[in-house]
């Protein structure tokens, strides 16, 4: 069993990437291999729409054909069994390294295929299980974007490509070591050391859970 766990935050040393951590020690105590990403500091865009991925000729091949940093991430991830992106939430959205990532890695899977039923061929001939984590510094009650419906979205695709996709929300999270410094004033820092000390400890044993999960057979 092989699992790759991406942190799509800018920090190595964050929420996000502490989650990530803690999905990562929950399948390597289950026997598995894990491959772990910062994806910031990998050199890449987005989809560049060249099509070559759907080309008749490249019909069979799920792999985005654009050579970058990003290409050996995308090899790990096909030739896994279970796929972790953990991201942070900016403006009711994930990160803009999160966005290019499964751009590449969804279109080149994708097709313009469909089977009798209406539905699109995926490339992918085996299910790959997909998880993706959320963080947040707003509380749920706070979410009026309808943030887990708008990510939702993306959910739907990497189940219609990969088979299978789960999600963590981490809400309320501690964004500043020390909120003095900075101009705020929508957050009490009591509150969210309170939500450090209750709320995220228990995000990091859903994240263990998850990964214990995602690495069973």
């Amino acid at each position: 069993m092989n699992v790759v766990v991406i942190n799509a935050s800018p920090r190595k040393k964050g929420n996000t990437a502490e989650l990530c951590q803690n999905v990562v020690e929950g399948a390597k105590d289950n026997g598995a291999d894990v491959d772990y990403i910062d994806l910031y500091t990998y050199d890449f865009k987005g989809c560049m729409s060249c099509f070559a991925c759907h080309l008749k000729k490249n019909s069979e091949n799920p792999l985005c054909f654009w050579k970058d940093d990003l290409k050996e991430v995308l090899q790990l991830c096909l030739d896994a069994d279970a796929i972790v992106i953990g991201t942070p939430i900016y403006y009711g959205s994930i990160s803009s390294s999160a966005q290019a990532f499964l751009e590449r890695l969804l279109f080149a899977a994708d097709t313009y295929v469909l089977d009798e039923d209406g539905n699109r061929v995926s490339k992918i001939k085996r299910q790959i299980k997909t998880a993706m984590i959320y963080t947040m510094n707003v509380t749920k009650e706070m979410d009026y974007f309808n943030g887990e419906d708008q990510l939702a979205i993306m959910r739907g695709y990497l189940t219609a490509i990969f088979g299978e996709c789960e999600s963590l929300y981490a809400y309320d999270t501690k964004q500043f070591k020390k909120y003095a410094p900075y101009l705020n004033n929508m957050f009490d820092p009591e509150l969210k050391e309170e939500s450090k000390k209750t709320q995220f400890p228990k995000d990091c044993a859903k994240a263990y859970e998850l990964g214990q999960r995602l690495s069973g057979e």
